[in-house]
């Protein structure tokens, strides 16, 4: 440390002039590198204007410019960063009062500052007094280096294969689809059409029978007259399904309001589990969710609700297209 006469302030080796005072620092006679407390100096001894402007008689030539840091001031006079503490340039002297401050990097200021490790009075760095390295050995970062050495080499080798050898792309390709298939099976609910193998009707017209509803035709369709009791439909399959979806189209294709029309269904599964289903009065194809169903061979179709007719007496269902999870 170079500790001013003038006023005391210890200042970096190398410092030209204090930052408290603004003193020079190295005049010919003055011990710049004295680590003891600082001299009194009368007032009339001091003479302010020459210590800044008179050149030393020996010493160094001019020092570089200190590097800026986040934080620093910079001068204005000679563009050299200086501490935030210093009050005059440590290079040429200059005031530092009115000065641009080094801006710190936008990512620096989400990292938490860390303070130093502060020890006790007289206790030692380390367990047990002993101080430790850490981090990782060479012997680690050699085996690294070799990894990533190896990781690079075999990443050119196979874009060169890639790009030059058919059968290698092929099997990236393959194995590639067969990963995504993966994945899509698992956050991806695939569904397959799926086909009754009986439908039977719990009341039902001679003319509309209740299988209609599952003939893939939509001029044709299921009628059943609601004074009657609950009109119901059963449908059976030849295994056991996960039923998820269901396109239904209510009504009489051409003639909507000649019938009364669906509004609620109330599915009972053969697992004894059930689910209800509402539907829009609209002769156009529309999607529902189905639930519950997994692991039945049959469900039966209640209709509870209705969007009634003010030219029928029957409630209509033109089809019901079923798809199961695959």
């Amino acid at each position: 440390m170079t500790v001013c006469v003038r006023c005391g302030e210890h200042n970096a080796v190398g410092t030209e002039f204090c930052g408290a005072c603004g003193a020079f620092l190295e005049w010919e006679g003055a011990d710049a590198t004295v680590a003891e407390p600082a001299r009194t100096v009368q007032p009339s001894a001091m003479q302010p204007a020459e210590q800044r402007t008179a050149a030393p008689k020996h010493g160094p030539g001019p020092t570089r410019p200190r590097a800026a840091q986040p934080g620093d001031l910079i001068c204005g006079q000679c563009g050299s960063g200086n501490a935030p503490v210093r009050r005059f340039c440590g290079r040429c002297g200059a005031s530092l009062v009115e000065v641009a401050v080094v801006a710190q990097p936008w990512w620096r200021r989400w990292i938490p500052k860390r303070e130093p490790a502060t020890l006790k009075a007289g206790a030692r760095p380390g367990r047990d007094g002993v101080h430790r390295r850490t981090g990782l050995g060479p012997a680690v970062r050699g085996v690294l280096r070799v990894v990533r050495w190896l990781v690079a080499v075999l990443l050119v080798v196979s874009a060169a294969l890639y790009g030059l050898y058919s059968p290698f792309r092929q099997a990236v390709n393959d194995q590639a689809l067969s990963w995504k298939q993966d994945v899509e099976d698992v956050f991806v609910t695939r569904l397959a059409p799926v086909r009754p193998t009986a439908v039977t009707a719990t009341v039902e017209r001679p003319d509309h029978p209740g299988n209609l509803v599952v003939d893939n035709a939509f001029n044709t369709y299921w009628a059943a007259p609601v004074d009657q009791g609950e009109p119901a439909l059963v449908l059976t399959f030849d295994h056991p399904v996960d039923l998820r979806k269901a396109i239904v189209r209510v009504g009489v294709e051409k003639e909507f309001q000649s019938a009364h029309r669906p509004r609620s269904w109330h599915l009972v599964y053969s697992t004894g589990k059930t689910y209800d289903v509402d539907l829009a009065d609209t002769p156009d194809p529309q999607e529902i969710t189905l639930d519950n169903g997994e692991g039945s061979t049959s469900v039966e179709v209640h209709v509870v609700a209705l969007h009634r007719s003010l030219q029928g007496t029957d409630v209509a269902i033109s089809e019901i297209e079923l798809f199961e999870r695959g």
